[in-house]
């Protein structure tokens, strides 16, 4: 864990972005499996990055993401529709993809989209509030894609506030919330995030203050306090439950043998947080 743990090439571009964005970058906020490489051992491998965008700061700023976008050849994603964006690593199969996410209270009236400046935007995602609060800089180093040496400052989502991201987004993707014509995509997305889940529980479980941070950081919205506390009741109060399940089912699509053993770890780690829950 630690610093440059994002693999190549997609650190050279990513710290080509961070440097094209300048003063902007402050308001981006990386969360998703990225993020989780700066707090777990062996983070599972995506190509794709993720970011909560302070949305009022960016709003106030004179310059403009999109141009910054347009500069280093990224294209819309076309069925996102400028809320991803993928670029093409020359001389490589390899592409990287980002992500905007942004505050539900900033949303389109009647519609998930954020409006954050001209020609780009977000999707609405709970829990972003407390995602800007609860993150700190990690230095980045490595090559631009030039050859030239640079250092930037990332923002990273803090271990709790990502855990409340994947709890969230387990149970909205379990639930399949977005139709018939969905289920099979929502399903495999859920499996990933009860994997997420348990893996970012059994790196931080240990430590005394990581229960407390957890539930410290809903102070201002009780409302998702106790959402967070149902799907951890829910989805882990035994081995039938539906987190366990679903985490046994990712253990089965990568060849791995299921044990009790493991799952009632899980159990044990994940219901652990509820002993905190007053405090």
């Amino acid at each position: 864990m630690g610093q440059n743990t994002i693999e190549e090439p997609q650190l050279n571009y990513l710290l080509e972005l961070f440097s094209e964005l300048g003063s902007m970058a402050d308001n981006f906020v990386l969360v998703g499996a990225q993020a989780m490489r700066f707090m777990i051992n062996q983070p599972r491998i995506t190509k794709d990055f993720d970011f909560v965008l302070d949305v009022i700061a960016l709003r106030g700023m004179s310059q403009s993401v999109d141009e910054v976008l347009k500069k280093l050849h990224y294209e819309v994603v076309p069925e996102a529709r400028r809320f991803q964006f993928t670029k093409q690593i020359p001389n490589s199969p390899q592409k990287i993809r980002i992500e905007f996410l942004a505050c539900e209270k900033e949303r389109r009236p009647k519609n998930f989209r954020v409006d954050v400046q001209k020609h780009i935007h977000a999707r609405a995602c709970i829990g972003a509030e407390i995602v800007l609060r609860e993150s700190d800089y990690q230095l980045i180093k490595g090559l631009l894609p030039n050859g030239k040496y640079t250092e930037v400052k990332l923002r990273v989502v803090h271990p709790h506030a990502l855990l409340m991201m994947k709890l969230l987004a387990m149970d909205d993707r379990y639930k399949n919330i977005r139709g018939p014509l969905e289920v099979k995509y929502d399903r495999n997305e859920a499996r990933v995030h009860a994997a997420d889940i348990t893996a970012i529980v059994h790196n931080h479980i240990q430590n005394s203050d990581f229960p407390k941070l957890f539930w410290s950081q809903f102070y201002e919205d009780n409302e998702l306090k106790m959402r967070s506390k149902d799907i951890i009741t829910n989805y882990f109060w035994g081995l039938d439950s539906p987190g366990i399940r679903l985490y046994a089912e990712f253990l089965q699509l990568q060849n791995m043998v299921v044990e009790e053993a493991e799952l009632k770890r899980v159990v044990r780690e994940v219901r652990f947080l509820l002993h905190h829950l007053a405090d």
